[in-house]
This record gives C-alpha cells, sequence and structure tokens, in this order.
C-alpha cells in the first residue's frame, strides 16, 4: 500500500518532484532557523530595552492639536487638553502594557531561554535519529520537507501555551489542540520519509556454473552435489547504531571453500569468534547462518544483499 501511494505521488508530479521537494524542504530549514533566531533575537532586544529603562506606552493622534502623543494621564502631551478614550480600551492597554518589575522579567526571560535550549536540543536529536541532511531521492526528501513544517508549527504552537505573558486560556486551548494535531502529521510524515526509502541492494559475489555441475569460485572449482550450493556468511548487527554487516565465511558443496580474507579482515573475523558472547551481552548481535540455493548448469548466478537479507538469484544478461 505505501510503495502504490508513493508510486501515485511521483506519477502525479512527475519532472517537477525535485523541484517541489527541493522548493519544500529548504522553506522549512528557513522558517527552521527562524523560529529558533527569532527568539534568540527578541529577547535581545528585550533586555537591551529593560537596560535602557525603554517602556511601552500607547501612542495615538490628539483630536484638538492633531499631533501625536503618547497618552498619559487622558491627557495630550502637547496642548494639554483631554483625550475621551474607551474605559475598556483603557483597561486592556494597562493589561498589556503595565510596568514589569525586573524580577518578573527576569523570571520570564529564564522560562523563555530554558524553552529555546530545549527547543534546540529536540531539534538537533530529531534530525540526527532521521538524518536529515541525507536523503535518498526527491520523495524522501519532500516527507522530511513536511515533517520539519510539523515541527516547526508545533515550537511555535507550544511556544505560544507555555508563553508567560499575554494570552487567554481559550487562545492557549486553540494552541493546545492545532499542536497535537501537528504531532499526529509529524508522525505521519516521519513514517512516510522512513518507508519512501528506496530498496537498495549490494550484489556479494557473482558464480558462473558450469558443466556438470561446477561453481568456479576465485578462480576455484566447486563440485556441487545434486546442483545444491551453500553460503555461508557471519551476520553482524548492533540494532541501536543501526550497525549492519554481513562477512562471507565459505561456499560448500563437495568441499568446503574458504573465502580469501586480507591480514585485517581474519583479525576482525577471530575477535568476533572469540568474544561472540562478550559482544552480544553489548548489543552486538553476531550469527552464523548458512544459506543453500538451488542452481542449474551453464547460468550465472548472484549472492545480494538487500534490506539485511542475503538472496541467490541468476544474473541478468550482459552484465
Amino acid at each position: 500500500m505505501m510503495r502504490s501511494l508513493f508510486l501515485f505521488i511521483e506519477q502525479s508530479l512527475g519532472p517537477s518532484l525535485a523541484t517541489v521537494s527541493a522548493f519544500v524542504y529548504w522553506a522549512a530549514i528557513i522558517l527552521l532557523a527562524h523560529r529558533i533566531l527569532a527568539p534568540a533575537l527578541r529577547l535581545r532586544m528585550d533586555m537591551a530595552a529593560a537596560s535602557l529603562r525603554m517602556e511601552e506606552r500607547m501612542v495615538m493622534e490628539c483630536p484638538h492639536c492633531h499631533r501625536e502623543t503618547v497618552v498619559a494621564d487622558s491627557q495630550c502631551a502637547f496642548c494639554r487638553q483631554s483625550l475621551a478614550t474607551p474605559w475598556d480600551l483603557r483597561v486592556w492597554h494597562f493589561m498589556r502594557l503595565w510596568h514589569q518589575p525586573m524580577w518578573f522579567r527576569w523570571t520570564r526571560w529564564g522560562w523563555d531561554i530554558i524553552g529555546l535550549v530545549v527547543f534546540i536540543a529536540l531539534t538537533v536529536a530529531g534530525l540526527v535519529g532521521v538524518s536529515a541532511w541525507t536523503w535518498n531521492g526527491p520523495l524522501q526528501q519532500f516527507f522530511l520537507g513536511v515533517a520539519i513544517f510539523c515541527w516547526v508549527a508545533i515550537g511555535w504552537m507550544i511556544g505560544r501555551v507555555l508563553n508567560i505573558g499575554p494570552g487567554g486560556p481559550i487562545a492557549r486551548l486553540r494552541d493546545l489542540v492545532f499542536s497535537f494535531a501537528a504531532a499526529g502529521m509529524l508522525v505521519i510524515a516521519v513514517f512516510f520519509a522512513v518507508e519512501s526509502t528506496p530498496v537498495t541492494e549490494t550484489v556479494m559475489w557473482r558464480i558462473p556454473i558450469g558443466e556438470g555441475g561446477i561453481a568456479k569460485i576465485e578462480d576455484r572449482a566447486l563440485l556441487l552435489p545434486q546442483g545444491m550450493i551453500s553460503f555461508e556468511y557471519l551476520q553482524v548487527d548492533h540494532d541501536l547504531i543501526g550497525y549492519h554487516r554481513v562477512i562471507p565465511i565459505a561456499f560448500l558443496g563437495n568441499e568446503r571453500l574458504e573465502v580469501k580474507h586480507d591480514r585485517m579482515e581474519k583479525w576482525f573475523l577471530d575477535n568476533l569468534w572469540k568474544h561472540m558472547h562478550g559482544y552480544s551481552e553489548r548489543g552486538l548481535s553476531v550469527r552464523s547462518r548458512v544459506e543453500q540455493f538451488l542452481v542449474v548448469p551453464n547460468q550465472e548466478y548472484e549472492v545480494v544483499e538487500r534490506e539485511k537479507q542475503v538472496y541467490f538469484r541468476p544474473a541478468a544478461p550482459g552484465q
């Protein structure tokens, strides 16, 4: 189902998919940078204004002298005429522009700094977790951009919810609901980004099968009983860091043909065999596996690794 959806998107956008993906991704990166830099700049300006004892005041045009004046004691600062302002407007501006003591400002600044640091830490952890700078194909780049967009939206709305300052409970509840919706979209976008990774494969070996069921491996002949060849290998995995490696050991037929390794690879294999149980306790899984495959004469085969699995298949003609 996922592959069908991805195929539909690729067919719908066609050649413009790469352009759309690049635009969405880099626009999201720019918004993310703005989401980090804008609060830092606002904090800097607030601290600078506080050090200069600058205050916000209500400014209006005097209906008598027609000059812009700071409203103080409901009088014009120039002509001293009375300014008729509604009481609810005065209350609203008083609530927004009341003089904040320094301890309150430092509390608000500290809270904002903690929130910004947490947001940056979670952002870095998320980008590293999904490897947002290394995408495989434009489709994955597109979903990564959508995920970053959602993360920026979550950071902005959660910041409004937890802000110490103007904002009523209804507005905060609304932003909280929207942030949950954005979180759901983020999970979906990350899931699609992971699933849209193109399936990569590695051809580990090419084995021609001659007359009489004789396989040619590294200029050595291996007679195959009843057309059956076995491939022995070590599979090394570490789920926490995402490490995976398949190490060929031998091909089996009527006899055992060891795969040649250089000195460093031999030392590495010997280490794995000797300390296999100790590595397992540290999360490194070392498994010895043997795969059996049926072959026919006068055909060339490939040993392929795809999605952490080993396959044996006929080689494509002309390769």
